[in-house]
């Protein structure tokens, strides 16, 4: 082999037959609402020609299955199902010979026509549905082991403000409590219950020192630079400028993060809700100062998360208290704890102008994207646009454009957010677009046909404009908005329908969406990741901000920091799966939440007249 070639996948780390004939298929990918277990279990019981429910799949457990990542960005699909698909045919050819299953897969596998497929792009309901429903599905919080003691940290009231001295007199005298910690800047408590863990952490006296001031380095990236944008521009005979402004906002996960370790001389073993269990498993050996073959970690089924669990803050506190008090710990944060000191979505500020020739045609696009770190683990020039700058250049023919990153220091913690930088980014470009249409006179839909030169983007658009009856009116103060764009091979176009009553509330009605994730392993999976990213998005683009003055966030409680609930929800979401079954297969866990801010604010102007260039739409701005 050569320098940076890979050892080829071999069957047995993808796939095991037990005596009993169960197929376990084995992924490093998680599965956090996705449905990729669902996904992974039809195309593996398709090509070993077994029913589905004699197929069960591992993920993460990162004693059982080969090394990942992580689970981001909308690719455990892309990433995996090929992977996946030529070990279980592989598989099926071993034992058809009657040999062990095991060696390294051949490339040219043969792979079961589509044909003789009874799972792959049929629909079909996850497999954990039931036990959700039901209450019996097992997330972090709810997971007991032998001799569990309970845990709480003691917070700063800054974040990253160093301890100076501590006095824990009162803490260890109060019932129950089994271990005081100070390890570095974390100092926590251990007791026999939650209640007596968190009251002895209140009575521990801490003096807190200064917390060190924030980065203040800037970026500034590059994305597409042509010659002579800005003169380009001027001589236009229409130009144009507008500014977009999006807010801090939190994951705001139902359950507030949580963990359970089990910390031992000879190893460890952490449940967690974790993105990334062999990044979580090499910190925690670090910290623990193990071998990593010695951390096992379990990921369990995580209340909410899209970028949350990238940071293993819980089970890495959990770990260190486990440690000390020589016991397995159940850590479990606070609500204000989650408001107070998990990662935010950045802040964004995004200026745009462009030029439109005497045809109405874009002539020339300049967009300035000013944003914080959207990585847990910093900004490198190198690969951090990819996060930071993500959709930052549209999808549209422009004969000219520069496209620029702009990475500002904040003094929040700030980290992986649901597509990162791409729902800020199509916000601002598919609402510029709307505003470019009308200073156009044109028809938004027209105008955007007029610059896709993409024929999947072309198909998902005209889609839903006809799925969604576009050019009717839909009534008084009613309105239509359309966006579109393509998140990681994913093509994406949605409209929806907005109601905006007289004192400027503004309400999502419907929603139209077409997407196309290329093959499609399971349409109800891709149809509910769509659903559920609208949901999510639209409650951002109407309710969610994260208020707060030098680090200090305001936010402690859902009375502060609303997020839609079901009276908030749109009366029909409509999304029609067509998928391009030639190209490969592509995720769907993001591109729902993309679009549906822009969407939504075009929706607003067409009922209203008004142009929402700042998130949440709320009434006093609705009323412009």
């Amino acid at each position: 082999m050569t320098w940076g070639e890979r050892e080829p996948e071999r069957v047995e780390e993808r796939i095991r037959i037990e005596p009993d004939g169960t197929v376990v298929a084995l992924s490093g990918k998680i599965e956090f609402g996705q449905g990729i277990r669902t996904a992974f279990a039809q195309l593996v019981a398709d090509e070993l020609d077994v029913p589905i429910e004699k197929v069960r799949v591992v993920l993460g457990d990162t004693d059982h299955v080969p090394h990942d990542m992580g689970t981001f960005g909308s690719r455990s699909v892309a990433q995996e199902a090929p992977l996946l698909r030529r070990a279980a045919a592989y598989a099926r050819e071993l034992r058809a010979r009657g040999k062990p299953i095991e060696g390294a897969i051949p490339t040219d596998v043969r792979l079961r026509p589509d044909a003789e497929r009874r799972y792959v792009g049929k629909p079909m309901p996850r497999l954990e549905a039931r036990d959700i429903v039901t209450g019996k599905a097992r997330f972090v919080a709810d997971v007991r082991v032998p001799g569990m003691a309970y845990g709480a940290i003691v917070r700063s009231p800054v974040r990253n403000a160093p301890v100076r001295r501590v006095d824990d007199t009162t803490a260890r005298a109060m019932p129950g409590v089994v271990a005081i910690v100070r390890e570095g800047g974390l100092v926590g408590v251990v007791a026999e219950r939650e209640d007596q863990a968190r009251a002895a952490a209140d009575a521990v006296e801490v003096e807190w020192g200064e917390a060190p001031p924030p980065n203040e380095q800037r970026w500034d990236v590059p994305i597409r630079d042509d010659k002579g944008v800005d003169e380009a521009i001027t001589a236009a005979p229409t130009r144009l400028e507008a500014e977009y402004i999006l807010p801090p906002i939190s994951n705001a996960p139902i359950g507030p993060s949580a963990a359970v370790a089990d910390v031992r001389a000879d190893g460890a073993m952490i449940y967690a809700g974790t993105q990334r269990p062999f990044g979580l498993r090499e910190a925690i050996a670090e910290a623990l100062g193990f071998d990593e073959e010695r951390v096992r970690i379990l990921p369990q089924m995580p209340s909410g998360t899209y970028g949350r669990n990238s940071s293993g803050d819980a089970p890495y506190e959990a770990a260190i208290l486990s440690k000390h008090a020589r016991r397995p710990v159940l850590l479990q944060w606070t609500r204000v704890e989650e408001f107070a000191f998990a990662p935010t979505r950045p802040a964004a500020y995004l200026k745009v102008a462009a030029g439109l020739d005497a045809n109405g045609r874009i002539s020339a696009w300049r967009y300035d994207e000013h944003t914080n770190v959207h990585t847990g683990g910093g900004f490198d020039p190198r690969w951090g646009a990819e996060a930071s700058g993500r959709n930052a250049e549209p999808h549209y023919r422009l004969p000219k454009a520069r496209v620029t990153l702009h990475v500002e220091p904040t003094p929040l913690r700030t980290a992986s957010f649901r597509s990162l930088a791409a729902a800020e980014n199509v916000f601002a470009i598919e609402s510029f677009i709307d505003e470019l249409a009308h200073a156009a006179r044109q028809d938004p839909l027209a105008f955007r046909l007029a610059h896709v030169e993409d024929p999947r983007l072309r198909r998902v658009t005209e889609h839903v404009a006809k799925s969604a009856g576009w050019g009717r009116a839909p009534g008084e103060r009613r309105g239509l908005g359309i966006a579109a764009t393509i998140y990681h091979g994913t093509y994406i176009a949605e409209v929806a329908e907005m109601h905006v009553a007289q004192n400027g509330r503004a309400r999502l009605v419907k929603v139209w969406a077409a997407v196309d994730p290329g093959a499609t392993l399971n349409p109800d999976g891709v149809r509910n990741q769509t659903e559920g990213g609208i949901q999510q998005s639209a409650s951002w683009t109407l309710f969610e901000e994260i208020h707060h003055r030098d680090g200090r966030i305001a936010n402690s409680g859902w009375d502060t920091y609303p997020i839609a609930t079901f009276r908030d929800a749109p009366e029909s979401i409509e999304v029609d799966v067509i998928g391009d079954p030639t190209k490969p297969s592509t995720g769907v866990g993001e591109p729902g939440a993309v679009c549906i801010s822009a969407a939504m604010g075009n929706g607003i102007f067409a009922a209203t007249g008004v142009r929402v260039r700042q998130l949440p739409m709320t009434p006093e701005r609705v009323r412009g």
